[in-house]
């Protein structure tokens, strides 16, 4: 049985981040991939803000992933008034975006073990035993343990944690042709409930997209394309699902922590969790360094500060969830009124004489007036998922 400090479960954004700030603080962390090539197969819409390419680094490194870049997206209501939102962001290629942080992870000194799926785990007096299925059938004794391995969390679920729940599944085309010349999110309770449709351009081809929780995605898809007049040929199709509530309610036990969507680190409002996902795994790779050098001075481990370092972020906030309820539970009619209030206006630009304006316009609208405290929820809301968007 080898030996190991640290253990990842999973080579997407989060246990990549995890893997570099343990190698950036002198540690030799092993990040565990179930399939054979890092970054696939691609199940994201392949958006990403300048907020989370600043925040780690990466905006001069990114030529090799960027694609198009973006100053606004448009959000859609059932009344066809739109919203403009004032995001800088880009669309990528994710599994290039995912290779590029796995080779920094193994240049800072961590190994990146593919086609290595982990299927047990359980504690061992003051250790972590796990299994892999790979040809060698290995097992592997670990001081800490981040697990990065999705929103099914089988494995979080044998060790105690809850996986997300629930959860909203998600279905795209990567479609022929550059349709649209920004990024658009269009809402619609009756046609995409509790979700969206998208559509993100990049060069030569457009992703677009369905989030929700009704059943047959793919015919609503369908029905989305014919009415946007999207013709292009579908070159793949892919999905996924995605944790809907937001951040898991119990992230980290002694020596285990849950990042990305093991851990429900998505927006709940536009169901992004890229940045969430990178952020959660760095602050686990920093406290797993941290007790690793407190257990060279015989103290025991507690990763009680990856929670309550976690906790200072505004997307940590129980705010996101109330926009995430009030904004759909909205019926088409007054989704539809509020596009009308707030129609060509960029939601977080709105200066004081454009506010008694809308002010205004909602008190002479009684059935959204009523609704005042649910559309705090919605700006307060929408203006978080626009700094932590994607």
């Amino acid at each position: 049985m080898e030996e190991i400090d640290v253990a990842i479960v999973g080579g997407g954004p989060s246990g990549l981040q995890a893997a570099i700030s343990l190698a950036r603080k002198g540690h030799s962390p092993i990040v565990f991939e179930e399939h054979p090539i890092i970054g696939q197969p691609i199940q994201c819409g392949e958006g990403i803000s300048l907020n989370a390419l600043e925040e780690f680094d990466l905006v001069k490194k990114s030529k090799s992933f960027v694609v198009r870049e973006y100053e606004n997206c448009k959000i859609y209501f059932p009344s066809n008034d739109v919203i403009m939102g004032d995001i800088h962001s880009y669309t990528i290629n994710r599994d290039i975006f995912d290779q590029h942080l796995a080779k920094e992870a193994q240049r800072a000194g961590a190994e990146v073990k593919l086609s290595s799926k982990i299927n047990g785990a359980y504690k061992k007096n003051e250790s972590i035993i796990i299994k892999t299925t790979s040809e060698k059938k290995q097992e592997y004794k670990c001081e800490m343990l981040i697990l990065a391995e999705g929103p099914q969390g089988r494995l979080a679920s044998n060790l105690g944690f809850s996986p997300p729940s629930p959860l909203i599944s998600a279905f795209e085309y990567r479609v022929e042709g550059e349709w649209g010349d920004t990024l658009e999110f269009y809402f619609d309770k009756e046609k995409y409930p509790f979700g969206y449709c998208w559509i993100f351009p990049k060069k030569g081809e457009t992703n677009v997209g369905i989030v929700t929780t009704a059943k047959e995605r793919k015919t609503r898809l369908d029905r989305f394309l014919e009415e946007k007049k999207i013709t292009g040929k579908k070159i793949k199709m892919v999905g996924g699902q995605i944790p809907m509530n937001g951040p898991s309610n119990k992230l980290y036990d002694k020596q285990i922590m849950l990042v990305g969507d093991a851990a429900g680190m998505v927006n709940p409002i536009f169901y992004g969790g890229i940045r969430l996902a990178m952020l959660s795994g760095k602050i686990a790779g920093e406290v797993a360094a941290t007790n690793l050098e407190r257990k060279e001075n015989e103290f025991s481990y507690s990763c009680k500060e990856y929670e309550s370092k976690l906790k200072k972020y505004e997307f940590m906030k129980k705010v996101n969830l109330k926009c995430h309820n009030s904004f759909y539970g909205f019926s088409n009619k007054s989704l539809s009124k509020i596009g009308t209030i707030f129609n060509n206006k960029y939601i977080n630009r709105i200066e004081k004489l454009e506010k008694l304006e809308i002010f205004w316009k909602i008190l002479k609208n009684p059935s959204i007036s009523r609704k005042i405290k649910d559309l705090y929820y919605m700006y307060r809301g929408f203006k978080i998922a626009r700094d932590w968007g994607f």
